[in-house]
């Protein structure tokens, strides 16, 4: 597939003009209400009632993006009401939301509500159990983030669990009898987290029955939570459990299916790529999900494995497997036999399916011997001129987009083509993954850091100032960044020019890799990644195999602390994970090389903190510092994301760059992924670029 990214080169007059648009309209958000109704299946079935009132200009639309759920809207709840008159809503579904728009427009003064609703396609309630064993049904859900204060935010959350009169009190709350039949148990994590991941509880939390009259003659367990007021950027999260009884009926079990072409067409001696999905169309979670697929003798596979892991499935969700194969050069039709199985499932009802290659034999061609000369000069003639042009407009770093669509703006314009394979998943390392998700520059050199550390290639001596020695000894070979981290250490201190070369050696490494991959794909196999490299850690009763996975452990071909800490979660999940350990039992071994660093921070981990407390805290301490100094290097430093970008970006307005846009985004890791795909599609100065960067992160937008 060709696609086509185009960059607008004069633009300074649609920035200046979106500019002032946007300062002539002042909103305040004065009410957010949301029901979400939680249907048997796990699905929801959400109404957001929005209540603006217009301060100064008009309003006529705005963004409800944030959207965790796939869903499809209902047009019978989409409307703007306006002096009790009510008009239909102009919906646009975009990435993560809508775009929601009016006529006529709500004027300086005056006031509209907007009703929207929507209902999830994919289940939003899961099964889990308590240490105990017991199932439960966990919600773990939020509304979408707004880009400045509401006044008064409240989420119901309103169940199939059917309440006794007895258990409702005369003001409509649920008694504990009702609670306890329902089995409501909150989680530490549900609360309002702010934009420096502070966790607050909520201003009001109640059990209420639903409806609220007391002549409904079924009235159901709901859960009210309220914010007043919920700041700019606020994260609502809502994380508690039920009993797994009231839904347990409802889910389909678990079923394989899979995504893959009937035939693939293939030359012979040449490589071929050939992807396959394979995912779980039912409800209910799959186990020990295994892909085998029969190799006939005439293909090579050159990447991939015939057999291949592939954990849990949950309902949903898939798995992504790519192969290449060289076939040899022997005109044939040859088959591919798959076979996916999982825990569950009995042998009859495996997956089973072939695909089929079509091998195309080829004949060199004949080439008259004076003919050699000429052609190979004329290959010469050609790669250098071909160098020169590459070296020239290449796109440089993580230069894609999560669709990798074409924006339609009139010439001038630079054209730069990239080619993006449905499905391809980058082949990156863990420290690439991490440029490619767009992990802050100090976390990434403070990951790249930590691995030098325990490679024994480099000794932290100080955090405060940072101050580094180099060992000249290594128990592993280093990586190409780890090398050039190395030699970045002068005098005891990290150079900052070399710092930027290293990033910008990362970058280019990337966009090789990355050149034809599928922008979701690849975001959503890290995502996967780091998950399950969580989910082995914390299913790992052992609290000393917890310790030597956390510190030393492998996951995916790699140290697995990398995923574990690119994960945005990494520092509340640590604690749970250490912390929630019995305190009766041995302390668990830490590796010499932390117990190095964490003396050089001045945490060091006492034998008797190693039992619970300290590896979590210290542990969070130490890489925070680590984290926060080489923050005060690199931040300075604009040119270390921002140069291999400029092909892209030179000749503009540079109204925004990737460092821009990276830095404003960083802190708020639930939209981290939704800005990187939104920067990358609006990355010069145009009234889009505000727009989609930032409402990729919250909703607002408003026009």
């Amino acid at each position: 597939m060709r696609l086509v990214l185009l960059l607008v080169v004069v633009m300074v007059p649609l920035c200046a003009a979106s500019h002032v648009a946007a300062q002539d309209i002042v909103v305040n958000i004065d009410s957010v209400y949301v029901d979400v109704v939680v249907m048997p299946t796990g699905r929801v079935n959400v109404t957001y009632w929005i209540k603006f009132s217009v301060i100064s200009g008009s309003l006529g639309g705005f963004d409800l993006i944030g959207i965790q759920e796939n869903s499809v809207y209902d047009p019978n709840r989409a409307y703007a009401e306006m002096d009790g008159v009510k008009y239909d809503l102009v919906v646009r579904q975009v990435e993560n939301g809508y775009m929601l728009d009016w006529t006529p427009r709500t004027q300086a003064g005056d006031s509209v509500t907007i009703v929207f609703g929507y209902f999830s396609t994919n289940r939003v309630l899961e099964l889990t159990t308590d240490n105990e064993g017991h199932q439960l049904a966990v919600f773990h859900w939020s509304p979408v983030q707004w880009e400045q204060q509401v006044d008064v935010e409240n989420i119901r959350v309103i169940y199939p669990i059917p309440m006794q009169d007895s258990w409702i009190t005369a003001e409509g709350g649920i008694t504990t009898e009702g609670a306890e039949y329902a089995g409501y148990v909150e989680d530490s994590r549900q609360g309002i987290v702010d934009q420096s991941s502070g966790l607050r509880e909520f201003d009001e939390l109640d059990l209420l029955a639903y409806p609220s009259s007391p002549s409904a003659p079924l009235r159901n367990f709901s859960v009210s939570l309220t914010a007043q007021p919920a700041q700019a950027y606020d994260h609502l999260v809502v994380f508690h459990y039920v009993n797994w009884t009231f839904f347990r009926d409802y889910f389909v079990p678990g079923q394989l299916a899979y995504d893959a072409p009937s035939y693939v067409n293939a030359v012979g001696g040449e490589t071929f790529v050939l992807n396959v999905l394979v995912y779980n169309v039912g409800d209910m979670p799959l186990h020990d999900v295994t892909v085998q697929v029969a190799i006939p003798d005439n293909l090579t596979l050159i990447t991939g494995s015939a057999t291949t892991y592939g954990g849990t499935l949950n309902g949903g969700e898939s798995l992504l497997l790519r192969y290449e194969f060289r076939p040899d050069n022997v005109g044939k039709v040859v088959q591919l036999t798959f076979i996916a199985s999982a825990q569950e499932l009995d042998p009859e009802e495996y997956l089973s399916f072939t695909v089929s290659i079509y091998i195309q034999e080829v004949t060199p061609p004949i080439t008259a011997p004076g003919s050699v000369g000429i052609l190979v000069a004329a290959g010469i003639a050609l790669a250098v001129v071909g160098y020169a042009y590459w070296t020239v407009k290449r796109p440089r770093g993580a230069a894609w987009t999560a669709e990798d669509t074409t924006i339609g703006y009139e010439s001038p314009q630079i054209t730069i083509q990239t080619f993006g394979a449905p499905g391809t998943v980058a082949e990156l390392d863990p420290v690439e993954a991490a440029f490619f998700e767009n992990v802050t520059r100090d976390k990434l050199v403070s990951m790249i850091l930590m691995s030098c550390v325990k490679k024994g290639a480099v000794r932290v001596l100080s955090t405060d100032p940072l101050k580094l020695s180099v060992t000249g000894l290594q128990f592993e070979d280093l990586t190409y960044y780890e090398q050039m981290f190395v030699d970045a250490i002068v005098d005891g201190e990290l150079d900052p020019d070399k710092i930027d070369e290293m990033i910008e050696a990362i970058a280019e490494k990337v966009q090789e890799k990355s050149w034809n991959a599928d922008f979701e794909a690849t975001k959503e196999h890290h995502e996967k990644v780091m998950e399950e490299a969580w989910q082995k850690l914390e299913s790992t009763e052992d609290p000393a195999v917890r310790t030597q996975y956390y510190f030393d452990g492998t996951y995916n071909g790699s140290w697995a602390w990398y995923w574990l800490y690119m994960h945005p979660g990494h520092d509340h999940r640590i604690r749970d994970v250490f912390e929630s350990q019995p305190r009766a039992v041995a302390p668990a071994e830490i590796p010499t090389w932390f117990k190095d660093l964490s003396s050089a921070t001045g945490h060091a981990i006492s034998d008797a903190g190693r039992v619970v407390g300290d590896i979590a805290s210290t542990t969070g301490q130490i890489i925070s510092n680590v984290t926060d100094t080489i923050g005060e290097i690199v931040n300075g430093v604009a040119q270390i994301v921002r140069q291999p970008f400029e092909p892209l970006i030179e000749t503009t307005s540079k109204c925004v760059s990737h460092d821009a846009c990276h830095s404003a985004c960083v802190s708020h890791d639930a939209c981290h992924s939704a800005c990187h795909s939104a920067c990358h599609s609006a990355c010069v100065c145009h009234s889009a670029c505000h727009s989609a960067c930032h409402s990729a992160c919250v909703s607002g937008g408003f026009r």
